[in-house]
């Protein structure tokens, strides 16, 4: 009997219909363990993607309420054992997503050292990630935590940048015209970052200009897709209305 052919559409009743056939005949151990490795290779991906988009429904409970410190700790949880599966089957075209991760986790407990280390390495793998487009999203974050540490000229020139590539930029505007919902939402979650952790630190010389900053992007985000950043949005313009006053 010839082996199986492994797709994405061998159905797990045929994959361990073969590895009985395999394992219960003498002398076939190593084509079994092999077997067992092409399984596994044709399902990483979607396992650790899976994984990031259990992180991201975490860290949309914890948006939702702070309070939530359960939902953070299982967003925590996950990256690290994420971290752990990407190390253990040696998927480094995922590590860039990891420490992408994990520097979000840090953001969150207000590590933001923790979380420049963990973006810089971010940035050091992301020409493994499939992804061309992950440069942009990992900057974004980098300057959100700069400001947030206190490095405040450095990460609001970065932003200013930054904001430049994303409108101007051969990357940017391939971005914008492949996967505009992607583009943004990064975007937009510069401009939120930016203008937040300027207010924390009380950094506003020229408020009129983040307002019309802010609603530039605001008018960006037309259709669906974009409820989490416009509920930000509304927060940040109450931020904005408090500190006028």
């Amino acid at each position: 009997m010839d082996k199986i052919l492994l797709t994405y559409q061998t159905s797990q009743r045929e994959i361990f219909d073969e590895l009985k056939r395999l394992r219960e005949t003498k002398g076939k151990e190593v084509e079994v363990l092999k077997f067992i490795k092409d399984c596994l290779n044709l399902n990483h991906d979607t396992m650790v993607s899976l994984f990031w988009e259990e992180a991201l429904t975490y860290q949309h409970l914890y948006m939702n309420d702070s309070k939530n410190k359960k939902a953070l700790k299982s967003m925590q949880e996950t990256v690290l054992f994420a971290k752990f599966y990407v190390e253990k089957f040696k998927l480094e075209r995922h590590l860039s997503r990891v420490y992408r991760f994990l520097g979000r986790v840090a953001d969150y407990t207000k590590d933001y050292k923790k979380a420049i280390l963990h973006y810089k390495k971010a940035i050091k793998f992301v020409h493994l990630d499939p992804e061309p487009f992950r440069i942009l999203e990992l900057e974004n974050f980098m300057v959100g935590s700069l400001i947030a540490s206190g490095k405040i000229k450095v990460g609001y020139k970065k932003a200013l940048d930054l904001y430049s590539e994303f409108l101007k930029s051969k990357t940017g505007i391939a971005l914008k015209r492949r996967d505009y919902q992607t583009w943004g939402i990064w975007l937009s979650g510069l401009v939120i970052r930016t203008i937040d952790a300027m207010l924390s630190h009380k950094k506003i010389d020229n408020l009129a200009f983040f307002e019309k900053w802010l609603k530039e992007v605001e008018e960006m985000l037309t259709g669906d897709g974009f409820s989490y950043r416009k509920a930000e949005i509304k927060e940040l313009w109450t931020k904005i209305e408090s500190f006028r006053n």
